[in-house]
């Protein structure tokens, strides 16, 4: 059975054989991955299926027998001549094409079960655009990738499901880890450890109806099904549902789900001005709404014009980019009723997302977890008077926004309807924790129906101060013991009773987690030198040959020194790697015993959390901005003053003593 590093390793050894030669290359690794799957599985569903029914009539089936066992095994079809196999004996001049119509044929032959677009999401017969009459991607490099991914077999019988799921996974963070910096990471990518975060705090029971209505790649939807399995056992499912706006990020989404082997409907296209999933007319409503979305997106609605100077000159901004202009909103109107708390910037869709994710949830039971940028905490002005303020200022759009979130929806003439606060929890995030983006970031918990003792209570979580997370040169990290703070705060609620409840179990799972990472790692390890350590065992075994001339043995032996120090690194790697998991292991004891610590004293865990009530949110006019409620200041090193006095007199002494050796030296020079 391959591992999840050896399937890893591979895919991503086509990473490097397309790099560079064309763009977006990870959308076709991942389709000719999934190409490989589907033809793979199809063949051992054939030979296991005869096998059970050899074994349990104790004779080989007929041929109406075989067609009808072939019908029921399979998950998909595979029409005749569309097999990898096909593709691959084919010539080279001729590959790109039958490749091209086998990937199309399965899409036709699967539409009930695999939407057009997925399979098929590369063109791989497409022109070259340079005129020259050949293909965008060559058909030698086609067989380079085919010959390359053809010596790994795909099917159950060689890989489970849950190491594909893994190892696309893996890949598809590697794609994210080589383009850090870039917009197309964030588009398909939330790291890991901030997606746990969000499904551990709010729990997704099976059955329920799970939403993402800018899914990326799926992970929280991955992450929400594994959740459940893992809680409930294997069987356990959730009713999955999300939508991408980016045609191949929707295609990944997709691949992502069916080599996870979970079902879900993921739909392509925008989110806001063409919501996929809506119940007669209206937006459709879901148990639990997961969502990291594009941060701070400007023109949302599509309505911005290039602004012109009065000498009809395009305006252009800082970054050289045109300034957009827009219609005036009293004109605006969604046709989906979304935006009940009040209609965002056209310049800025923060609000605009979130009051989407607010209309997709069960206006009695629904949870949602939002990953936003920091300054929707407290952007947006109150009103002011001349008295107040020296002059008269209308609040902003997004402080009557968020203050909605804080109290309730009120009427055109600003009569609050229904006081009621959905904002449950906030987290602030450590900065450069996302791909794509440096805006400092924060986690929003939404809850329609907050328990009884919390409705009107916001729970601020800090996380953001040094030392609480990994720095790294291009993207910050929360580690095991980072994480652990985090969750045991969300789940106790400032009860140290709870806090002694959840953290061994968290304890155990991330405990858990740094084992299964330490076995990835040597996994990889053992990968990297397997060249090495093969070498070196024929070596020996040639050495076994009491016929074997001085000379060569003497040859033979220098290389076996020279193997030993390159495998000497091996070790040293391997200790290096135990050592880092050992040391986490400690660190998650310790902000065990430290969380202990400061639910204990009331002082400290002012620097951790708050718990606020809506009178002091209303009195900071529902600013959220951490520093208000949590003490975030770096606490200045204490200082014992005694000790202090001590080491002065001493380096008074030293000062001293030094003088008197320096008088004498002059002394001597003079007399001298």
């Amino acid at each position: 059975m391959l591992s999840k590093q050896q399937l890893g390793n591979t895919l991503w050894g086509m990473a490097e054989i397309l790099y560079s030669k064309v763009e977006d290359y990870k959308t076709y690794i991942l389709s000719l991955l999934f190409f490989k799957r589907l033809s793979d599985n199809y063949d051992w569903e054939k030979e296991n299926a005869i096998k059970k029914f050899k074994e349990e009539h104790s004779r080989e089936p007929n041929k109406r027998q075989l067609e009808t066992l072939i019908k029921e095994v399979h998950d998909f079809i595979i029409p005749e001549g569309c097999f990898w196999s096909d593709v691959k004996s084919a010539a080279p001049g001729k590959k790109n094409e039958i490749l091209d119509n086998a990937v199309n044929q399965i899409a036709l032959a699967n539409t009930e079960i695999l939407p057009q677009g997925i399979i098929n999401s590369v063109r791989w017969n497409e022109a070259s655009p340079d005129g020259s009459g050949g293909k965008r991607l060559s058909p030698e490099l086609l067989t380079s990738l085919f010959n390359y991914l053809d010596a790994v077999d795909l099917s159950n019988k060689n890989v489970s499901v849950d190491v594909l799921g893994d190892a696309y996974e893996y890949l598809i963070k590697k794609f994210a880890d080589e383009n850090k910096g870039g917009k197309v990471a964030a588009q398909f990518y939330t790291p890991q450890e901030v997606v746990d975060i969000i499904i551990r705090t709010i729990k997704p029971e099976k059955g329920k109806r799970v939403y993402d209505p800018f899914c990326g790649s799926g992970g929280f939807l991955i992450n929400a099904s594994k959740f459940v399995k893992e809680q409930k056992g294997k069987n356990a499912r959730l009713q999955i549902f999300g939508q991408e706006v980016v045609w191949t990020t929707w295609a990944i989404a997709n691949i992502n789900m069916v080599l996870h082997g979970i079902e879900g409907k993921i739909v392509q296209g925008d989110t806001i001005k063409d919501p996929k999933f809506k119940d007669d007319g209206e937006i459709e409503k879901f148990d639990y709404v997961f969502a990291n979305f594009p941060f701070s997106q400007e023109n949302w609605w599509q309505n911005g014009s290039v602004k012109k100077d009065a000498k009809g000159k395009t305006v252009y901004k800082k970054d050289g980019s045109p300034q957009l202009e827009y219609p005036d909103k009293d004109t605006f109107s969604d046709p989906y009723d979304r935006f009940v708390f009040g209609i965002p910037p056209f310049s800025n869709g923060d609000f605009t997302f979130i009051q989407h994710i607010l209309a997709s949830l069960d206006e009695k039971k629904g949870k949602a977890g939002v990953v936003c940028p920091q300054g929707v905490l407290f952007r947006g002005q109150p009103e002011k008077t001349e008295e107040e303020d020296g002059q008269k200022r209308k609040a902003d759009d997004e402080y009557l926004i968020r203050r909605g979130f804080l109290e309730g929806i009120r009427d055109q003439n600003g009569n609050l309807i229904e006081k009621k606060n959905i904002i449950e929890a906030i987290v602030v995030l450590p900065a450069n924790l996302f791909y794509g983006t440096t805006i400092p970031a924060a986690i929003i918990f939404f809850n329609m129906n907050k328990p009884e003792e919390r409705k009107d209570k916001v729970l601020m979580v800090y996380a953001a101060r040094e030392g609480w997370y990994k720095e790294e040169a291009n993207l910050n990290i929360l580690l095991p013991h980072d994480i652990l703070r985090i969750v045991v705060q969300l789940e106790s609620w400032g009860d140290i009773e709870t806090a002694k409840q959840v953290i061994p179990l968290h304890q155990k799972r991330l405990n858990n987690l740094i084992d299964e990472n330490l076995e990835f790692t040597l996994g990889e390890i053992d990968l990297k030198y397997e060249d090495e350590e093969n070498e070196l065992a024929g070596i020996k075994m040639k050495l076994d040959d009491k016929e074997l001339s001085k000379p060569e043995r003497t040859r033979l032996e220098k290389r076996i020194a020279s193997l030993n120090k390159k495998l000497e690194k091996k070790t040293a790697e391997i200790e290096e790697a135990k050592l880092t998991a050992e040391k986490e292991r400690s660190e998650i004891e310790r902000v065990k015993d430290e969380l202990l610590l400061m639910f204990a004293d009331p002082e400290l865990r002012k620097r951790y959390f708050s718990i606020v009530d809506f009178e002091e949110i209303e009195e900071n006019e529902f600013n959220l901005n951490i520093p208000r409620y949590v003490d975030t200041f770096e606490p200045e090193e204490e200082i014992n003053l005694k000790d202090t006095i001590i080491d002065f007199n001493e380096t008074l002494q030293h000062e001293y003593k030094s003088e008197e050796i320096l008088n004498q030296l002059l002394k001597n020079l003079i007399n001298a």
